[in-house]
């Protein structure tokens, strides 16, 4: 099993130092389209410059998937590999990926499977490093899917945002919705629920968020013991860092791993927004 690589998308927030210690083969972007001009997720994108120019921007900001003849010539690239995606309720990258495969399998014989994270961010994260673990422990091939594809239906991701323009200009959130959520200080608590996204609770101000996220670990049936944690950033290290405090004063986590957004992940969860996965 040493030679599958992993292929993953950009919203998998690894920095160079994860992904060469997960020996990840290839990250197929996605793309964010700001006033006119499209914006690559890779290693050249500068997180400041994004974020400054979302917040220039009044208009609808949107975002794209790679598409299948990419993914085709990463599968093939690898001849062997194991795929990650972003759930696919929620962006057209997990059907790129099918059908990029399913093209490479046709024109070169190339094998692989791709895994719906039905989450974001520190989900596909934690999918990675637990790949990576049963392809270096020699697991066989269908064990792996099953393992994989068991923790995908048992894991859990909520994420918290400071600022929701991102929804109120791509009109997931009404306007005055949006205003009378930033006026009067709410934090929306969101989560994946069988890859869409629903509301888990709010809280007024940053000063409960960490107490209010503990509380949400502690409500979800998902065992705490041994098993490892996630947790992203963009430019809120602070805030982390006290929920990781709380987290090991309150549960028996095994790893528990801090990584900083990306790009895709940034453009949706904005400058302090925080996403965890368990």
């Amino acid at each position: 099993m040493s030679d599958y690589k992993i292929i993953i998308d950009s919203c998998a927030d690894l920095n160079g130092e994860m992904k060469e210690e997960l020996g990840v083969q290839e990250v197929i972007p996605f793309y964010m389209h700001i006033a006119g001009e499209t914006l690559v997720d890779d290693e050249a994108l500068s997180i400041p410059v994004l974020l400054q120019k979302m917040k220039d921007c009044t208009e609808k900001m949107t975002s794209s998937c790679g598409d299948p003849e990419t993914w085709k010539n990463a599968f093939e690239k690898a001849k062997k590999a194991f795929a990650i995606t972003i759930s696919g309720k929620l962006s057209g990258q997990y059907a790129a990926a099918a059908a990029g495969l399913e093209m490479a399998k046709e024109d070169s014989g190339c094998e692989g499977y791709i895994f719906d994270s039905k989450s974001a961010c520190t989900g596909e994260t934690l999918l990675v490093y637990k790949l990576r673990e049963l392809i270096d422990k020699g697991i066989p091939y269908n064990e792996i899917i099953e393992s994989i594809e068991s923790l995908i239906e048992k894991m859990r991701t909520f994420f918290v945002l400071d600022d929701i323009s991102v929804f109120v200009k791509n009109g997931r959130l009404s306007h005055i919705k949006g205003t009378l959520i930033q006026i009067l200080g709410i934090k929306p608590i969101l989560g994946s629920n069988d890859g869409q996204i629903d509301v888990f609770g709010k809280v007024r101000g940053e000063k409960f968020i960490a107490d209010k996220m503990v509380e949400i670990i502690a409500k979800t049936d998902r065992d705490k013991d041994g098993g490892d944690f996630v947790i992203a950033h963009c430019n809120n290290l602070p805030l982390v860092q006290e929920i990781v405090d709380k987290v090991k004063e309150q549960f028996n986590f095994g790893k528990i791993r801090i990584t900083e957004m990306r790009g895709l992940s940034s453009f949706y969860g904005c400058n302090k927004g925080i996403c965890m996965s368990f």
